[in-house]
């Protein structure tokens, strides 16, 4: 896929700033990872900043790890951050679902009895194709896409929805990549050897796509930030290029690497990157 084709807009997906205090909290119930139980948790819904947008599109929101279920009726929490975004966007404080594109980046799915677990997930993917303009992203290690390859097929068929794993997908002129799951025993769902996830990843950044959704991300250690040095390695051969990622909880959303590459952590928070005023 080339950046010369006529349908790519080269747009500028780098992040110019983000706002530290939330815009909306949404109140969930999670487990806790130190035996404690069942614990309140807030998500925080943050605002951030891009020098453009294709025209028509206003708006990408960006979310993972939603491993949490709704207080009131314990549906999985992608379920309540899909209607609490759709509510903002009719307040005005965002921008419509029309002119909004979504990126998963993985684990959203959630037990209420214990910390982790294996479940489908298809069902949010669904709540946000019929809300919001297009939805893509991966897979995460918790999550499941159906049990048979066709069950995988058809959801990959559905309209609205582009599941990304070593592939990429052109969204309203902007290239976006991914790759679903973790570094890990390739016996175990989601997880691929090493030496093949940084190989997929050098594939995807020879295409130069404008974004690359991974689940599990990079590290920082000089900020000391948690994440895979292996794929920090990859990724530093990159330029250009917007990481949106997860799995690994970050203090702050965002580190920036050389050659103007950012890497945006939205693990238990969501961005809604919009363009800036002219």
């Amino acid at each position: 896929m080339s950046h010369d084709s006529l349908y790519h807009i080269r747009t500028r997906t780098i992040i110019t700033s983000i706002c530290e205090r939330p815009i909306h909290l949404i109140p969930f119930i999670t487990y806790s990872p130190n035996g404690i139980g069942r614990v309140h948790r807030v998500l925080p819904v943050l605002l951030a900043k891009v020098e453009s947008l294709p025209d028509g599109l206003e708006a990408i929101i960006a979310t993972s790890d939603l491993q949490g279920v709704d207080p009131r009726n314990h549906r999985l929490l992608g379920h309540l951050v899909c209607e609490e975004l759709a509510n903002l966007a009719k307040s005005g404080k965002i921008p419509s679902p029309q002119t909004t594109g979504v990126i998963l980046a993985g684990d959203l799915y959630a037990k209420l009895d214990k910390r982790g677990g294996v479940g489908d997930v298809r069902e949010v993917w669904q709540a946000f194709s019929s809300r919001f303009r297009w939805v893509t992203g991966v897979g995460g290690n918790h999550d499941s896409i159906g049990k048979t390859p066709q069950e995988i097929q058809a959801f990959q068929n559905r309209q609205g929805i582009h599941y990304l794993d070593g592939n990429l997908t052109c969204l309203d002129g902007i290239h976006i990549a991914g790759i679903s799951g973790i570094i890990g025993k390739k016996t175990k769902p989601f997880r691929r050897p090493e030496e093949d996830f940084r190989e997929l990843i050098q594939e995807l950044l020879n295409e130069s796509p404008d974004i690359l959704i991974l689940h599990e991300g990079p590290n920082d250690a000089e900020a000391r930030l948690t994440g895979n040095e292996s794929i920090r390695a990859e990724l530093t051969k990159g330029s250009n290029l917007l990481v949106i990622c997860g799995h690994s909880h970050w203090r702050v959303p965002m580190t920036t690497m050389p050659e103007e590459v950012q890497v945006l952590n939205v693990d238990t928070r969501v961005v809604v990157i919009t363009k800036m005023k002219s």
